[in-house]
């Protein structure tokens, strides 16, 4: 056990950093832990919990719990107390970071496995002679070689080896098993044995067995663990993206910034030009333009009045701040809601993997009497033999193979998805991602980029083209509203003074000493995914601008992807007919349904699963999130609201649709990898152990077949990594994906 003071955790002013309120008095905590290696450690760690909550959501993939618990009843403490002492280094990822401690850990793993390999290979050389038959050798020199090879094998054994030993005392004093207690066995046997043999003089002795077995577990441990260690770390850095900060004002009118965590109902918050909302609240001043794209699916800016709600994720245009005033937070504000997308990382498992860890320690009780009964077996051809018997048994049956079959597939292929610009929330959902047959598109920001783009320029009197861009690009210059944006890369080198921005009206300046004003025409055509805004100066027209949300420039091409595999698409959106049916004949969808609510989008999913259609939805807004959450597969875009990608099983951190078809490849190789490794692990412990019981497999090889076993499953499950689905396009370089 450690000394450090946990009851650090129960402090006030720390418990809303590290857990969230989800009502009823009680918490919501995720928790790193450290030393869970095997589906009987799971089981072990649920035993600790059971009077603490009914259901922890345990994840050996990624070495995480979460849990709910009520701090009256069992403070946080005391849980993570319980795990320190069980040996699960516990780590409050809230609070942590989930990073601290990776590089020291690393290190000592490195470390070992260095001193467990030069052991290994110089007992090897020192026990050669025993290999050969026949061969004579001097007792005092037989006797010399066993001596060293004692002195070679301890630190072996109980300083490389110590991470096994630890960990099945652990779970002995707990009475549990875990896959340490046959490994620890097996090397305490075999080490004891040898030792005594070594002080009497005589007999067989198995320092090289341990020292074999050491070396190869660690290294095959250390494969696994960094390979499922990636995806944890990759939903971390994409929660490190996130702002979790909010401008408090304070009772003499100063500002201070405070975490999310520590806002109160009623707060007076200040939202700046370009940033977002931080909690559902009221609007104190006159007017605010907002970007709610996310929100509802409208791609146009919303202009709210003084008492107007605003939600938590919308954006502000103005080109000044704007107070409002705090109606909820807590659960539903943005720290909670990235709590959740880290909580919901790779938390639910294969219904293989939920049996295995049901029969784990079942499975390792058989194998200590399956070791036992070989020796029994045995014992009449003389208790060298016996013992030979009881650690080939020991070591053959052990379940390390089939404890990864299924964590180091789905650990592969989040990181082959990565690569593509795909982050895997839910592994779980990959073998779902391959059965898909129907793929349901939300429009704004989804199919189309977010932001307009000047599709057309009609000039209204003599100036140019050119110069009435300058103009309007000049004008709209430092703005954040999405008209603004629209005219960001136009050139201009002219200047506006005094320069005003009036919600729902638009911008006006002084250029060249002249008044210039830019706005929405007074009677637009609703052109559908088009707007039109009129340049002026004075009250004479000069231009007209068209401007359009263009489509994603791969979404064509992902679409023909989709249907040319059989799948159908269809599109639904909260926006307009008009701009709906736009976009669905510029794309060729020929399933569209416009002005959807939340529910509605809902019905239509229901519908289709009703009819035994495999769905993925893919959005980006909250209006998205309750079909997300009930799709088969789900998919949010990076850009996308933070809720949305707590319900979603895949994020796009690319911001490129065209992953998606090489996804659902990468998902069917995963299904075919988890399909070979449990064949492969079943069938290797059913064949080995036959040989073990008897007496022809030694325990030396058993040790050798055992490893190579293990890491036979980690190389099938990382050809992932390496594997390009056919017919795909070189993969994008996102930075979150370089930086993972």
């Amino acid at each position: 056990m450690s000394a450090i003071d946990w009851t650090v955790y129960d402090r006030p002013e720390l418990r809303d950093t590290v857990s969230t309120d989800v009502g009823g008095g009680r918490r919501e905590v995720l928790i790193g832990a450290d030393g869970m290696h095997c589906a009987a450690c799971v089981g072990r760690i649920e035993k600790l919990l059971a009077d603490v909550t009914p259901d922890p959501r345990i994840s050996l993939t990624s070495r995480t719990v979460e849990f709910r618990f009520d701090p009256e009843q069992a403070p946080l403490s005391e849980v993570l107390r319980r795990l320190d002492r069980a040996g699960f280094k516990p780590q409050v990822l809230a609070q942590d970071g989930g990073l601290q401690g990776q590089t020291a850990e690393r290190r000592d793993a490195l470390a070992r496995i260095g001193v467990a390999v030069i052991c290994a290979m110089q007992v090897m050389m020192l026990a050669w002679p025993s290999y050969t038959d026949g061969g004579v050798i001097d007792p005092g020199i037989d006797q010399l070689l066993r001596w060293a090879q004692l002195v070679v094998a301890t630190p072996g054994v109980f300083y490389a080896g110590w991470p096994f030993l630890r960990g099945a005392w652990l779970a002995i004093r707990g009475r549990s098993l875990n896959m340490d207690v046959p490994v620890a066995l097996s090397i305490s046997i075999a080490y004891v044995a040898s030792l005594v043999r070594t002080v009497l003089g005589g007999g067989e002795i198995y320092f090289d067995t341990a020292t074999m077995f050491v070396m190869f577990l660690l290294i095959g441990r250390f494969v696994e663990s960094r390979t499922r260690a990636q995806a944890g770390e990759r939903l971390r850095l994409l929660a490190g993206r996130r702002k979790l900060t909010a401008q408090r004002e304070t009772p003499d009118g100063t500002l201070e910034t405070v975490p999310l965590s520590v806002l109160a109902v009623g707060d007076r918050l200040i939202v700046g030009p370009g940033e977002s909302v931080p909690v559902d609240g009221e609007l104190l001043d006159t007017a605010a333009e907002l970007d709610e794209a996310l929100l509802t699916g409208e791609s146009r800016a919303v202009l709210h009045r003084s008492g107007d709600a605003l939600l938590a994720g919308s954006v502000n245009l103005g080109q000044q701040p704007f107070a409002l005033r705090a109606r909820s937070v807590g659960a539903s504000t943005w720290l909670a809601q990235i709590t959740q997308l880290l909580q919901r990382a790779q938390t639910q498992r294969p219904r293989f993997q939920i049996l295995a860890d049901r029969l784990a320690g079942w499975f390792i009780f058989v194998v200590l009497l399956l070791a036992a009964g070989g020796a029994a077996l045995w014992w009449h051809a003389g208790a060298d033999h016996a013992l030979s018997v009881a650690l080939a048994v020991l070591v053959a049956s052990c379940p390390c193979a089939l404890s990864l079959a299924v964590p180091a597939a789905i650990a592969a292929a989040a990181s082959r998805l990565a690569r593509l610009g795909v982050l895997a929330a839910n592994p779980a959902a990959l073998s779902r991602l391959s059965r898909v047959d129907t793929v349901l598109f939300d429009k704004t920001g989804t199919l189309t980029r977010s932001d307009l783009t000047i599709s057309g320029v009609e000039c209204l009197d003599a100036r140019d083209e050119a110069e009435c861009l300058a103009l309007a690009a000049a004008l709209e210059r430092g703005l954040t509203h999405p008209i603004a944006r629209a005219f960001a890369n136009a050139p201009s080198r002219k200047i506006a003074l005094d320069q005003r921005q009036v919600p729902g009206q638009g911008v006006s300046g002084t250029i060249d000493g002249a008044v210039y004003s830019i706005g929405a025409a007074d009677a637009a055509a609703d052109a559908g995914i088009e707007t039109v805004v009129l340049l002026r100066q004075g009250e004479t027209a000069l231009a007209r601008f068209t401007l359009a949300t263009v489509p994603r420039p791969e979404a064509a091409q992902t679409l023909t992807q989709f249907v040319g595999a059989g799948i159908a698409v269809e599109l639904l959106t909260g926006d307009s007919d008009a701009a709906a049916l736009a976009l669905a004949r510029q794309l060729g969808i020929d399933e569209v349904r416009a002005r959807q609510t939340p529910e509605q989008k809902l019905e239509r999913l229901r519908e289709l699963q009703a009819q035994g259609r495999t769905v993925l939805a893919v959005g980006d807004g909250i209006n998205d999130a309750p079909f997300l959450a009930a799709a088969d597969v789900s998919v949010a875009m990076p850009q996308g609201a933070a809720l949305t990608q707590t319900r979603a099983d895949l994020l796009l951190i690319g911001d490129s649709l065209a992953a998606l078809p090489p996804a659902r490849a990468v998902a069917r190789l995963a299904d075919r990898r988890v399909r070979q490794n449990i064949a492969w692990a079943i069938g290797y412990n059913l064949s080995v152990l036959p040989l073990a019981m008897a007496g022809v497999l030694l325990p030396w090889m058993a040790a050798l077949g055992m490893s190579l076993s293990s890491l036979l499953v980690v190389a099938n499950a990382l050809r992932l990594r390496a594997a390009m689905p056919p017919d795909t396009a070189p993969e994008p370089r996102p930075p979150l994906a370089e930086a993972c």
